[in-house]
């Protein structure tokens, strides 16, 4: 097979091949799920999947092995899973689906092709599945999409056809709860779709399914709904191509219902809590002060916690990348007055990591919002499977872990110990970087995609410089440009793609050594994250501990790596962990200012020592 592909391939221009194990993403989706909302949420993954392979496979510079029409069969029939999942969640059906489909579980892989510029941006959303803004903060409420639903038959009646787009991610969710919702009120002829606008407006994947079916309609009514729309600007792009005689147009995201344009919204509805069947609040409702005893008593009735004593408060805790460049002060609960004095306010609990501490002040549990629901759940189960996690829970969105006392991060640990306690070091950061590097979704088996660079790295050296006040300093010296010349293979020489959070968790502090000698990994939930490699892991933990070259290459041996190609992804592991140090800090703080240029200058002369490349004399 591969001798029929390989002159195909080389016909077309292509520098790589990823076989997806889509059986592996959705089905640890499906392992994790429980009752109806979770089995709902994994048909819209699964839509959202073929629906943005449909799109990769039709973009300049993809190539689709996997037909156009196979990727077809399954969008739909993945949008008749989401169809009956979502009248089972709403009480309108039972939970198993009788589909006029024939019975197929989702293949145990895709091969797509793609030309070496097009292959890690278009592939990146198919791998790691995003979780939807609705669905992790429980934005699309049953109750007030039930209510949007009523004031359009309201407006319009039941008799009229009336077609649902939804708009990307959020839209996938909530289209067929507005058709299971329109369809339990009597709405007679009610259709949904998805569609995804391409960069520039210039094409919208999945359109053509909308214009077919109005085509067949007399005086439709079209309702385009997202989840939370910035400007409205996306939302009035789509209704412009569906604008056409005898056709309503409405535009609805959670608790909002309007016409005219897209960035004029009507009022909205006020916002509130919606508790449901006699329910609690989440916990991610109960982060300002007076909601703190509910939160507590909330965790007290959690299953397998050990126990608590009675005396417990929670605070919130400040990141570390505030702490180090920022004015150390934690981020606001979403809830909190001043950041709803926004235009449009965001609800984001993962911005907020917890702590319960005792009477003491110790701290004895440490909380972070992975995800609501089943995405959140799949990937706190991935990493319980990962070799020596620790304890933890999961408890309405949040990773419940113990705190592990007195520590000290990795980097200090290792070189102040002796030469036997830097290689026992060694042997458990290859343990904890090879468990997650099992953990593959997709895989390349031929030549690498290749990766340019430079404009990132002119953009961010230039953000770097801006920040730290015009210092001439901060600037990539010519070692550095020549290695930047050269670009990264992605996924690396092993071709392995896996789930990671190393856009948020490559600082140092992320790996810290207990009293015992035993080394932690912190925030590995990569709900929040993006793909990566094995080779690209390996080298920004290098960089950011600081390893001596000899260090590094032996601990690529113990992954089973050669060194060399972890030395091609040390330029790429550098940019990510500069873009992150930016990302992590708001308001840079007088010290933080000097730390930020001294830890960037630091990062670069790693990144030399650890490709063989000569240091700039001033830096030595």
């Amino acid at each position: 097979m591969n001798d029929l592909l390989m002159p195909h391939l080389a016909r077309a221009g292509l520098a790589g091949l990823i076989h997806i194990d889509v059986g592996q993403v959705l089905g640890r989706l499906r392992a994790a799920g429980q009752g109806p909302m979770d089995r709902y949420l994994v048909a819209c993954a699964a839509v959202q999947f073929w629906a943005d392979l449909l799109a990769v496979g039709t973009s300049e510079g993809a190539l689709m092995l996997t037909t156009s029409e196979e990727i077809q069969r399954q969008l739909r029939r993945a949008e008749g899973e989401a169809d009956h999942a979502a009248q089972a969640l709403l009480g309108k059906a039972a939970a198993t689906p009788a589909l006029a489909d024939e019975p197929a579980d989702e293949p145990a892989s895709v091969h797509v092709a793609l030309r070496g510029d097009a292959g890690p941006d278009a592939l990146g959303k198919l791998l790691h599945l995003p979780m939807p803004e609705c669905c992790g903060y429980d934005l699309a409420d049953l109750e007030l999409i039930a209510g949007d639903g009523r004031r359009l038959s309201g407006q319009v009646g039941l008799e009229r056809p009336v077609l649902i787009v939804g708009i990307r991610t959020g839209g996938s969710y909530l289209a067929p709860l507005w058709k299971a919702v329109l369809g339990g009120l009597g709405v007679a002829d009610v259709h949904w779709c998805t569609v995804r606008p391409q960069v520039g407006g210039a094409a919208v994947d999945g359109l053509p399914t909308a214009q077919a079916w109005l085509g067949r309609r007399r005086m439709p009514v079209v309702v385009v709904v997202d989840d939370q729309p910035d400007s409205g600007a996306t939302m009035d792009g789509v209704a412009a191509l569906l604008r056409a005689p005898g056709v309503e147009l409405y535009f609805s995201s959670v608790g909002k219902l309007w016409r005219g344009a897209a960035a004029r919204p009507g009022p909205a509805n006020p916002p509130a809590v919606i508790v449901r069947d006699g329910r609690p609040p989440r916990l991610w409702q109960c982060l300002l002060p007076a909601e703190h005893p509910g939160f507590i008593a909330r965790l007290r009735d959690t299953p397998g916690l050990p126990a608590l004593p009675a005396q417990l408060r929670l605070q919130l805790r400040c990141p570390q990348g505030e702490a180090r460049y920022g004015l150390g002060r934690a981020w606001l609960p979403w809830n909190a007055p001043g950041v709803l004095n926004g235009r449009r306010s965001l609800v984001n609990p993962r911005k907020t990591p917890l702590e319960i501490c005792g009477a003491d002040g110790k701290v004895l549990l440490h909380l972070r919002f992975v995800g609501a629901g089943v995405f959140g759940r799949a990937e706190f189960q991935r990493v319980r499977q990962m070799d020596g996690a620790p304890p933890a829970w999961f408890v309405d969105g949040y990773a419940v872990t113990l705190d592990i006392g007195a520590a000290r991060p990795f980097r200090e640990q290792f070189h102040a110990a002796s030469p036997s306690a830097r290689g026992d070091l060694l042997v458990q950061a290859a343990n904890c970087l090879t468990a997650q590097a099992r953990q593959v979704v997709a895989h390349a088996p031929y030549s690498p995609m290749l990766m340019a660079l430079g404009s990132r790295w002119t953009a961010i050296v230039e953000l770097m410089r801006e920040r730290c006040g015009g210092n001439p300093l901060l600037q990539v010296p010519e070692p550095l440009n020549a290695l930047l010349a050269q670009p990264a293979p992605w996924p690396g020489r092993t071709g392995k793609a896996i789930r990671s959070s190393l856009r948020y968790s490559c600082g140092d502090w992320h790996w810290q050594v207990d009293r015992q000698g035993r080394l932690h990994r912190f925030q590995q939930e990569a709900n929040w994250g993006d793909v990566s490699f094995p080779e690209l892991e390996l080298a920004a933990f290098a960089l950011e501990n600081r390893l001596a070259l000899a260090d590094a290459r032996h601990l690529a041996s113990l992954c089973n790596l050669a060194y060399s190609s972890v030395q091609e992804s040390l330029s790429l592991a550098a940019l990510m962990i500069a873009e992150a140090r930016v990302r992590s800090v708001r308001t840079l703080s007088d010290a933080g200012r000097g730390a930020l240029c001294q830890d960037f200058q630091q990062l670069i002369k790693t990144s030399l020592e650890l490709a063989g490349l000569d240091t700039p004399s001033s830096w030595k």
